[in-house]
This record gives C-alpha cells, structure tokens and sequence, in this order.
C-alpha cells in the first residue's frame, strides 16, 4: 500500500496521541508485563469462501484497551494473528522470550474453538501467567466459557477499559478482593465460575485518551472491498451503544441500548490524527447506525467541512434514518458509500427479527441515497423462520428493485442469547448438536438453523440462487460500470467479483466435493 502521499503535517499540529499519564495503582502494576493478543484462526474461520479477497480490520475493542493501558502507564503488547504470520511454534517461541504476566484474548462465537486452543497454547508455554478473556462470547456466555477453556483464569464483561485496569490493581495485592470488581468473573476456591455485577456503561466517551489508535502501525489493514472509498482508509467509532433491538444483532447487549458519543470536536481531533500520523485518505465509521442521532452528524458534518481533511469515508446506517439535507451535508464532508442492513422484503421477516421499519420506509430511504449520488451496499437474510419459497424469492426480487452496487445474502444465524435463537428454537429448526465454528454467517455450507420449510439443500439452494439472479440484473452492472472513475475504482471492483464469483461458481463445486467425500 502506498502511503507516500501523506498530506504535511499543519503547522499548528500536535501530536494527537500522547497523553499524560494517570496515575498508576502501584508501582507493581506497573512491573506487570502484558500481552493483548488476537487469539490465532485460519481464515476460513472468519471468511469461508471470500477467504480469495479477505479484508483486515484492526480489532477494535483490543485496541482501545491497549490504548487505556498505554495511557495509564502499563507495559502493554498487543499481537494481530490475523494475517496469517503466525504459527503455533512462533507464537509459542514469543511468549517464552517475553515472559508475559497476563494475557488477554477477545472470543467470537465463529472463533471461539480457536480462541480456546490459543488459551491452551499460552497455558503451556506460560504455565504461570493469568489468562483474561472478553469480547461478545465470554461476555454474554461466561459460564459456559469458563466450562469449556479451563485454562482461562478471569472474564471481563462489556466495556473492558476500566474493569481491565482495576483486575491488574487488584492483581499485584497480596489478597485481591475479586468481588467488588464490577463486570469481571471469576473462579472461587472450587473453580465454579462467580460473575460480578455488571459495570455501568461509560457515560462520557471523550475521557478516554486522545489517539484510538496509539503508537500501533496500520499500513497492513487493508479492509474489504464494501468498507472503502481510497486507500490508505482506516475504521473509527464515533459512539457505543444501539437503541434498536434487532433480533440477530447483539450490539445492544454488550454495549447498552443508549447511545454514547464522542464529542463532533473529538472526532474531528481523532480524524485529524488518522490523516496526519497514520496516513489514512479514507475512513470507515463502523458503529451500528452512524445516523442514528441526526442533530449530532449535522454538527460533525459541519466540522469535518471546516477542517477540510479531504476523506473519503463509508458508514453504516439504517434506510429509515436518512433525509435529503443529512445526505447532502454528509456529501459535502466526504461521504461517498453508504452500508445497510435491509434484511428482507417481507413485512412479517422485518416484524419478526424486530426490525422495527417498514419495507416501503426502506425503499424510500434507499430511494433518496441514489439521488443523493452515494454508492450503497446492502444485505438481506434468506429463510428465516416462517418464510417459504415464494417469500424469498420476494425478497430477492426486491434487492434486484434496490439494485445497489453490492448486495450479500445470509442465512439466519442465531447466536445464543439473541432474540433469533427463541424464534429459529421455537420453530424446530435448530441443530441440537453444533460447534462454534458453525455460527459463521458469512458460510452456508452447514447451517446452525434449518429451516422446516426448506432443508439444508432447499436453504443453500436459495442462497446460490439469490447470489446468481442479483448479479445477472442489468442495473447492478450498469450501476457498478458506471461509478469507475478511477483506478482504485476498477481495483475495489475487481476484488468484489472475486468473491462474488466464488461463491456462485466455485463454493456450489466445493460443497459436492466435501459431500461426495463424506
């Protein structure tokens, strides 16, 4: 990746990311030696068959607590697996050179296996060291968690900042009071697993340190083809939290349904940082609906016009929470793409998975951001619960209606604790015997919910069909051949078709094969 057009730093620029210390719990928290590590997974464990054209995006929620870590003064690594430069023996080999004294490690669901055989990885080289996990997985199934990884000392639920910095406090006393730390969970005497009351939410986002990303290097993430505009392009959130109760989405569960925000001042600042110290030309805004409080991206648009940074930058948003003059401002400040989840053409699926919208709110909003001159991706899921054939096949019809540059099709993945779990159990679809790697949305072959109504083969029937019919539409090529203006236009382009061409030639070839040898 070429970074070399790096615009000058302005004259009156400082530093963004060094903050002053807070002070330290102890001088012995400080001597502690910490990993932050990116347990290790091959890359179909997250991409399946878009494994040919696989995107890096740094792991966020690690690096804001390496970031809180570095700012309160603790020695702190943090190690990215993902790209595939690590080996068991070389990871092993680190670990034994640097002598770690905690090691913290996020779970996902379609990871999890992975993320324990890491756990069992560090306990055998560091047989000493305490072993701390969090994330989505051990925070909404800490029970089951410390069941299957024996080898995990400590969970930290939700947010980890301030809980992670008041564990490694307690860690270095000579009788740690494991009890009054809100949000962790941990074993007594008899190894049964005790979970602390939760830790309220951050209230104000901007206390955390200036500088997301800290000292880390960037260059090697490289998003997907959907998350960009122009290269070098970087992910940021601007708030936490999710006020919908989507019934497949956790995001509302782990991080509260009230949405938290950094300052439009912060922001900008944190932009500021991303352009002049990282190089970044464009931006992704990751949180769940970037548009979600329109009072507030009026004022940040307004900033990010006066700053005059010359991003680039994709979010994600929801159809219903888009106007004309909010597209326009975003338009001005830099906004170029813009990524929904529709998720069905079917009133009663939208009713079920609570989506609270309705199909003719969706295509007007989708209406109004092709006039604005935006690129859109959108995404639907196929055979959820209730559905029959004529139902998706509507839905299908009505992303071909859309016609956005890109569209991806899914099959219900229920992860446990979500509303959608209840609704595909209720209905006698779910697999009773399943494994965490089976939770991975973004892969057909062997789904978690079967859908009465369809099969398996009915199911992954559908799902190619929908991928064939969308992508054979006239509109979508003619919207995708048109909106090249650029090299790095015909790039992105490319990628895309990659993935897309695997999945309805090469992934169809692939399952036969692996059931001819079954």
């Amino acid at each position: 990746m070429d970074i070399s057009n790096v615009s000058p730093l302005p004259t009156d620029y400082k530093v963004g990311w060094q903050n002053p210390l807070m002070p330290l719990v102890s001088d012995k928290a400080r001597a502690l030696k910490i990993l932050l590590l990116e347990p290790l997974y091959p890359a179909e464990a997250v991409w399946a068959s878009a494994k040919v054209e696989q995107g890096f995006n740094p792991p966020l929620g690690l690096i804001s607590i390496y970031t809180w870590l570095k700012h309160r003064g603790y020695q702190v690594d943090l190690i990215d697996t993902q790209f595939n430069d690590y080996s068991s023996e070389s990871l092993s080999a680190i670990l034994a050179e640097k002598g770690y004294d905690v090691v913290g490690m996020p779970v996902y669901t379609p990871t999890a296996d992975f993320a324990f055989e890491t756990a069992r990885l560090v306990r055998r080289t560091l047989p000493k060291s305490v072993l701390v996990m969090g994330n989505i997985h051990a925070s909404t199934l800490p029970e089951l968690t410390m069941q299957q990884c024996p080898e995990v000392d400590f969970i930290i639920r939700h947010e980890g900042e301030f809980t992670m910095d008041e564990f490694l406090g307690a860690l270095v006393e000579e009788k740690p009071d494991w009890a009054r730390i809100l949000g962790l969970v941990w074993r007594d005497r008899d190894g049964k697993p005790v979970i602390n009351p939760q830790r309220p939410f951050i209230g104000d986002l901007d206390s955390l340190p200036v500088g997301f990303y800290s000292d880390l290097e960037l260059t090697r993430y490289v998003p997907q083809p959907t998350q960009y505009i122009v290269l070098p392009n970087y992910n940021y959130f601007t708030q936490r939290g999710c006020p919908y109760s989507c019934s497949y989405c956790e995001a509302a569960l782990i991080l509260g349904k009230k949405v938290r925000l950094h300052s439009p001042q912060r922001v900008v600042e944190e932009l500021k940082i991303l352009k002049y110290e990282k190089g970044a030309r464009g931006v992704y805004f990751q949180d769940s609906t970037f548009t979600v409080n329109r009072k507030y991206v009026m004022e940040l648009m307004e900033l990010m016009v006066k700053a005059d940074l010359g991003l680039l930058w994709t979010c994600n948003t929801r159809a219903d929470r888009v106007d004309p003059e909010l597209l326009d401002a975003m338009h001005k400040a830099g906004a170029r793409q813009l990524v929904m989840g529709i998720d069905s053409g079917n009133q009663a699926s939208l009713d079920l998975i609570r989506k609270g919208t309705t199909v003719e709110t969706q295509t007007a909003g989708v209406e109004m951001i092709r006039k604005a001159g935006f690129r859109y991706f959108t995404s639907f899921i196929l055979c959820l619960p209730g559905e029959t054939p004529e139902m998706v096949q509507n839905t299908i019809d009505y992303a071909r209606k859309l016609a956005a540059n890109t569209s991806l099709f899914y099959l219900p993945v229920p992860y446990p604790g979500s509303h959608l779990y209840a609704s595909c159990k209720a209905d006698g679809g779910l697999r009773r015997e399943v494994q965490w790697k089976d939770f991975l949305a973004i892969d057909p072959t062997d789904p978690v919910y079967v859908n009465p109504n369809f099969g398996i083969e009915g199911m992954q029937y559908w799902y190619r069909r929908a991928f064939r019919q969308y992508y054979t539409t006239p509109r979508v090529w003619w919207r995708n051949l048109t909106s090249i203006r650029t090299k790095q236009d015909a790039h992105q382009l490319f990628r895309g078709g990659r993935v897309l061409a695997n999945k309805m030639i090469f992934a169809p070839i692939n399952s036969i094969l692996r059931g001819a040898g079954s």
